[in-house]
């Protein structure tokens, strides 16, 4: 009797033991074979530079112009506050800060860049350029001072450098001076436009 009640325990020990387990990487719970959660970390270019790759998809990279239009009321009209930049593993990425309503943009490369209105060019470092446009938005404050103006390099090897080259009427130009004409993918979060070239 002693023998049949030892096995009888070991084997519902063995049952709670295996449903203590967890889900499996297989589970029919969530998606199967997800990843554990990813936390986020201090710098937020590399928080979207990790959401960006986890929903976007290889085909969404390309050397062809691309357009993602939006409608927002207006006014007020989207302001361009803040550009960053940072690397990744992989690619170069710039963020366009806009706090609110997203304007639509556009994303394509061009032979040369010419300042929006006047046509004049602008001399900015790169190999190739790449041409963001937003639009409806603009990149000066109520009173007219610029929130973002002017020619910077960026000491990345992808995306060497980026000139504001419009605010007129309506539509924002920032060109990027890469370092060739490389894949890239256009794309938003919260509150902001991201680009990213590959290295």
């Amino acid at each position: 009797m002693k023998g049949t009640n030892a096995l009888v325990l070991i084997t519902a020990l063995t049952v709670v033991a295996g449903c203590a387990g967890g889900k499996s990487a297989g589970s029919s719970h969530g998606t199967p074979n997800s990843a554990p959660p990813t936390t986020a970390t201090s710098t937020p270019l590399a928080t979207e530079a990790r959401q960006a790759t986890t929903t976007g998809s290889p085909a969404a990279w390309a050397t062809t112009p691309t357009t993602v239009p939006h409608s927002p009321p207006v006014p007020p009209v989207p302001v361009l506050t803040g550009i960053r930049y940072a690397a990744h593993d992989g690619f170069d990425r710039i963020v366009l800060d806009i706090p609110g309503a997203l304007p639509g943009y556009s994303a394509k490369y061009v032979t040369e860049v010419r300042r929006d209105g006047s046509g004049e060019p602008v001399s900015i470092p790169g190999k190739a350029f790449l041409v963001i446009t937003l639009h409806p938005a603009q990149a000066h404050r109520a009173n007219g001072s610029p929130t973002v103006t002017g020619t910077h390099r960026t000491g990345l090897a992808g995306i060497q450098a980026y000139a504001i080259a419009g605010d007129y009427e309506g539509y924002v130009t920032i060109a990027l001076g890469v370092s060739g004409v490389r894949n890239y993918h256009i794309g938003e979060l919260s509150n902001r436009i991201y680009l990213d070239v590959a290295v």
